[in-house]
């Protein structure tokens, strides 16, 4: 899971990415930058998605943490 403890950490949390359009292009876009890391949480087992003390020292390493997921109006409005 280390990824090299890169300076730009990536919290992919999408359930589709493979047929995403939006999401799947931003992460195509920059997974490949040197100083990038991308975790698509959806793929991480429970033992690494749990690791508090792995994931304490990821993000206290990042410059940076984005946390991207996909947002739709749709559905928010069945929330409503």
């Amino acid at each position: 899971m280390n990824k090299d403890l890169r300076k730009v950490v990536i919290l992919l949390a999408h359930p589709n990415i493979k047929e995403s359009q939006a999401n799947k292009a931003l992460v195509d876009a920059v997974s490949d930058m040197e100083g990038v890391a991308v975790f698509n949480l959806y793929e991480l087992s429970q033992e690494i998605a749990f690791n508090v003390d792995e994931w304490s020292k990821i993000i206290s390493d990042a410059s940076a943490v984005i946390y991207q997921f996909p947002f739709s109006i749709g559905c928010l409005r069945r929330h409503y």
